[in-house]
């Protein structure tokens, strides 16, 4: 018998005892289970830390690191735009509602700010210091709930002296934002004829038509399936990914989704991020900004004039358009889909010998968290600053933007912006 000779008491207690286990097994799998519709993926997948890339560190055997810029795309979302035969066109997506970051997504991006701490957490002296850190998202509301997810996982105060409630382990951080429709660092979404004028251009280029036509069944197929005009580059990447944010949330696809997504959807999506920067002239105008930004903080750095003097890093939350345009106009963006979560990190070293300060710039798309080293065109992997600066030249913005956006066709009427950006 299981009791064997237990008395009344001793069967009560140890069946409390049992049971009470049952509950906090219980409890501990439904505090880990995501309110989100579908069950969590494999947890390699949401806990990085167990990969062998999860504590990777930067290279200072013969340099001192100096500053660190990060730029990366929100978390996992629900939907932004839907089609007209969505199953799920008039769904709530509870509890978040449309283009809100999931709960797996806030989870992911928590365990991506405690990568970032494992990374740079001695850099940055082990706990937040408000003048060694610039934070600044989009004023889209999943880009700012993103960055807060990613710093409340790189700044946990237990522990330390910024720690100020004992049952809390997070703290506020600062985050800086401009209006959406003054935007001119991370959307860039200031008017600009010019550009969307240039990018019309770009759809009548003869290899960009020749790349659309070899997917004109396709196209054709889909106006049909969704119940809207599918013929841009533009259009598929919409498409593919609402379709990825319905499965992402554990909704099942459309039948005949089986059928184009992801594989036959795959090149135009992927392709549509180049042709959003195709000419140095449309890099200019959306990766330039930031380029120039970044390059008078490295430079500032490098003659200690930053401000403040202890300034040590900056972390951007946008979207997936803000970080491929970026690395296009630095000429190291590879056609690839662009990750929930995204990231380019440029570090900006200091050698030891010489003095000479250098920059080495990683992409995080990986679902591992393992970072890939980008290699400059005409430039080493560890890239002296003054020969990046050089080779950015052709876009990196010194007319002022009204110069820069004006439209060649004096007709030209740009259209109106899309929703705050579709991803």
């Amino acid at each position: 018998m299981l009791f064997g000779r237990c008395t009344r008491k001793q069967i009560i207690t140890t069946g409390a005892l049992i049971g009470g286990a049952v509950l906090a097994v219980v409890a501990i799998v439904v505090f880990n289970t995501h309110v989100d519709s579908k069950p969590p993926k494999p947890w390699a997948v949401y806990r990085p830390q167990f990969h062998k890339c999860y504590r990777t560190h930067p290279n200072t055997t013969n340099s001192t690191l100096e500053l660190v810029h990060i730029v990366f795309r929100h978390g996992i979302r629900t939907p932004v735009d839907t089609f007209p035969t969505d199953p799920y066109i008039k769904d709530t997506f509870e509890p978040t509602g449309w283009g809100h970051v999931t709960n797996r997504g806030k989870k992911e991006l928590f365990d991506m700010g405690r990568w970032l701490h494992r990374r740079y957490g001695d850099f940055m002296g082990g706990f937040y210091k408000p003048e060694r850190l610039h934070a600044q998202a989009t004023a889209s509301p999943r880009a700012l709930m993103s960055l807060q997810a990613t710093l409340a996982g790189m700044f946990e105060p237990r522990g330390t002296v910024m720690e100020w409630h004992k049952q809390l382990n997070w703290q506020p951080i600062p985050i800086l934002s401009e209006p959406l429709e003054q935007d001119s660092l991370l959307l860039v979404r200031t008017p600009c004829p010019r550009y969307a004028e240039a990018r019309d251009e770009v759809f009548e280029l003869p290899e960009v038509m020749a790349e659309h036509a070899a997917e004109a069944d396709m196209l054709s197929e889909l106006s049909n399936l969704t119940g809207m005009p599918v013929r841009t580059a533009e259009d598929v990447n919409s498409l593919y990914i609402t379709l990825l944010a319905e499965q992402e949330f554990g909704y099942k696809l459309p039948d005949w989704a089986k059928d184009y997504f992801p594989k036959r959807l795959q090149f135009l999506a992927e392709q549509s991020y180049v042709y959003n920067a195709y000419t140095p002239e449309m890099q200019k105008i959306k990766g330039g900004p930031f380029l120039r930004k970044m390059y008078n903080e490295m430079l500032a750095k490098q003659a200690s004039e930053l401000k403040p003097q202890d300034r040590r890093m900056f972390i951007y939350t946008g979207h997936d358009w803000t970080v491929g345009n970026i690395l296009s106009a630095l000429g190291v963006w590879k056609r690839q889909m662009p990750r929930f979560g995204v990231m380019a990190i440029f570090e900006t070293h200091k050698r030891r010998e010489t003095g000479e300060f250098y920059v080495e710039i990683f992409l995080r798309n990986d679902k591992f968290g393992c970072l890939e080293q980008l290699k400059l065109p005409d430039c080493e992997l560890q890239c002296p600053l003054e020969r990046i600066i050089e080779l950015s030249a052709p876009v990196l913005p010194n007319e002022p933007r009204e110069q820069r956006c004006r439209a060649h066709n004096a007709s030209f009427v740009e259209p109106a912006p899309r929703r705050i950006d579709q991803h």
